[in-house]
């Protein structure tokens, strides 16, 4: 029975040192030099065929390919011209103008309310003295009538 051999002539320096890390690291392995030889042949005659690369490599690109569509159906971004999105952008100053205009609006009739409240304070300030009202926790002789009707003690309202 014939059993079969390698014979390797390894005539380089760097060739040496290369034989050399190989039984260093069959040894870390605990293998034996030839256990380690036989198990990096069949590492290589396991590796992918450069057609079984190119196959597997077309599988994931077709693979990304489906998830980049999935994605896109899902985030669904939408295209725009850019007419379209200059007309957006005037339509939103638009808005904007617009709303300022709103503010401010309310903010002048908000002073003019304002200052209405104000005459009309100052109107009743100045009527109150001349009604003779209890202001601020004080009493007028004349408290006894009805001033609201003119029927107080016998004197008369002068009007303003």
């Amino acid at each position: 029975m014939e059993y079969p051999q390698i014979n390797i002539k390894l005539l380089s320096e760097e060739d040496r040192e290369l034989v050399k890390q190989a039984k260093q690291r069959a040894e870390d392995l605990r293998l034996t030099f030839k256990e380690f030889v036989l198990d990096c042949i069949r590492n290589a005659l396991v590796e992918e065929s450069p057609d079984d690369a190119d196959s597997a490599t077309a599988a994931e690109i077709e693979a990304l390919k489906a998830q980049i569509a999935a994605l896109s159906e899902k985030v669904s971004i939408p295209s725009a011209t850019k007419t379209e999105v200059h007309t957006l952008q005037e339509r939103v100053n638009q808005l904007r103008v617009g709303i300022s205009n709103e503010i401010k609006k309310d903010r002048e009739q908000l002073a003019s309310l304002a200052l209405a409240l104000s005459r009309l304070e100052s109107q009743i300030e100045q009527l109150m003295p001349s009604l003779n009202l209890q202001v601020d926790g004080e009493v007028n002789s004349n408290s006894d009538g009805d001033w609201l009707f003119g029927e107080d003690s016998g004197a008369e309202l002068p009007l303003t």
